[in-house]
């Protein structure tokens, strides 16, 4: 049997690949995006939090929110404590939630690890039943 044959999840590439594996990226800076999270879930505007944490880091703050910028340890200590959360809220976990070929390129990515895993153990089913009839590998990788 030969190799696979892939469509990337955006449509932009196709190949021929030998495998497919689920493999770790590197984290995304989503601090900001966090932020504003726990900021609309407490009901506090961008001005209240300049007030909470000082109008020295006003402008910090501001490329913070569009997750250009992690604060320093001392902004990062006053957000965490008058949250209450943890150190690492603010972090990207789901680092195994793309697939990669054989030649180490992204084809897709998925929201959790989890979803990762699912599409993966169904890829290998249709890979196995493909290869097990003499069927040709075809994969195409839709948006979710």
């Amino acid at each position: 049997m030969g190799k696979i044959l892939i469509k990337s999840q955006n449509g932009n590439d196709t190949w021929f690949v030998d495998g497919i594996s689920i493999g770790v990226r590197q984290p995304k800076l989503i601090f900001g995006t966090k932020l504003l999270e726990l900021m609309r879930k407490n009901n506090i505007t961008k001005e209240q939090m300049i007030d909470i944490c000082g109008n020295s880091y006003a402008e910090s703050l501001n490329r913070i929110y569009e997750n250009k910028e992690i604060p320093k340890n001392k902004l990062y200590d006053k957000i965490i404590n008058y949250f209450g959360v943890e150190r690492d809220f603010f972090l990207d976990k789901e680092l195994q939630n793309v697939l990669i070929t054989s030649e180490r390129l992204v084809v897709a990515e998925y929201k959790t690890e989890k979803r990762t895993k699912e599409v993966k153990e169904k890829l290998d089913d249709f890979i196995m039943e493909c290869y097990r009839t003499g069927k040709p590998i075809i994969i195409n990788f839709p948006e979710e």
